[in-house]
């Protein structure tokens, strides 16, 4: 089904001020500032400013490799999952005119479709209410965000397998928040399947703008080939790097999130809110009795600030970002406050 888009990416609204809770932008809110502030300061002599970063982020990459069990060739690091993700889709529109994403997906694939000139298509299934994608007969590039950014709902990985099937196609997953949903890289590297990660969340990060994709080798060294010259600054890969030494600590943090996670999901079902079952560390939810645009600007009212998005699919939902228990316990007063005020 061709579909026309909007290619316009809203990066949520910018507020400012320590009384608000910021639950629009699905930064990781159970990481304080502080871990960033002393390793900045710890590091920041090594990061040696003044001289240009090491081009192809090659310490950075072997580290990745390890975690992953995979080659240092298999990795490429950009400034930002967007890097990565415009760098490929620039790369694959020489073998693909048409591209496949998800009814409701991360607007920057859109943007990107636009920018490169792919044939936009929507993947079969009805994803949005079905939660399936129809993978028989489809061929050509999809790209599939799972969590997906707005949902915050998984595909099976074996649906992901099955849309790289055929020879002819080629699947971008983008897998940016992977980890609060347990997802497993695969050590066994496919030719036309490439994974895409990034800092920003589970490692708190989103400021230093690290991201990074696992593919097969040759295409990993076309992007090489291509890329800006010093696409990823030092400060941000010496910070990447002490990130993965600390894995153990945000794998603890991640853990507490994940139990937060659920604490909302369950106040949001009291009152009443209808979900989409979350694997990214944000929920999205729709009030039967409702309407999401007056929920957004009651909850502005309260300094609390959450996402709504003005598509067909999803005018009617707000997605909150997972905050911490007090925020859980913030968030769930004002709501009280806000259906009684309606009744």
């Amino acid at each position: 089904m061709k579909e026309k888009f909007a290619a316009k990416y809203n990066p949520g609204a910018e507020i400012h001020g320590e009384d608000w809770l910021h639950l629009h932008r699905n930064e990781n809110l159970l990481i304080g500032t502080e871990w960033t502030v002393d390793a900045a300061r710890q590091l920041i002599a090594q990061a040696a400013l003044a001289s240009y970063p090491n081009a192809n982020s090659d310490t950075l990459r072997a580290a990745l490799a390890e975690l992953y069990g995979v080659k240092p060739k298999n990795i490429f690091v950009g400034n930002g999952s967007d890097e990565v993700l415009a760098d490929l889709f620039h790369l694959l529109r020489h073998s693909y005119e048409r591209m496949g994403v998800l009814d409701v997906c991360f607007k920057i694939f859109l943007l990107l479709a636009e920018r490169y000139g792919y044939q936009l298509e929507i993947l079969p299934g009805n994803t949005f209410a079905t939660g399936q994608i129809a993978v028989e007969g489809w061929q050509g590039l999809a790209v599939v965000d799972s969590p997906n950014a707005i949902t915050s709902a998984t595909v099976a990985s074996e649906t992901l397998q099955a849309l790289a099937k055929n020879e002819k196609s080629f699947v971008i997953w983008d897998n940016a928040y992977g980890e609060f949903a347990g997802d497993v890289v695969p050590q066994q590297i496919q030719q036309n399947v490439v994974i895409v990660r990034t800092f920003s969340k589970f490692y708190g990060l989103a400021g230093l703008r690290i991201g990074y994709c696992i593919a097969d080798e040759a295409l990993i060294a076309e992007m090489l080939a291509r890329k800006d010259a010093f696409n990823v600054n030092s400060l941000a890969q010496v910070m990447a790097l002490e990130a993965l030494r600390r894995r153990k600590e945000f794998e603890a943090i991640c853990g507490r999130l994940l139990e937060c996670r659920q604490a909302l999901v369950e106040r949001l079902k009291n009152f009443g809110f209808k979900t989409h079952e979350p694997g990214g560390n944000f929920v999205l939810a729709t009030h039967p009795q409702l309407s999401a645009e007056w929920l957004q600007n009651e909850l502005m009212q309260q300094h609390i600030a959450v996402r709504r998005f003005d598509s067909k699919l999803t005018a009617n939902h707000i997605r909150i970002t997972v905050p911490p228990m007090a925020a859980v316990e913030r968030l769930t007063v004002a709501l009280d406050k806000i259906l009684n005020m309606k009744v």
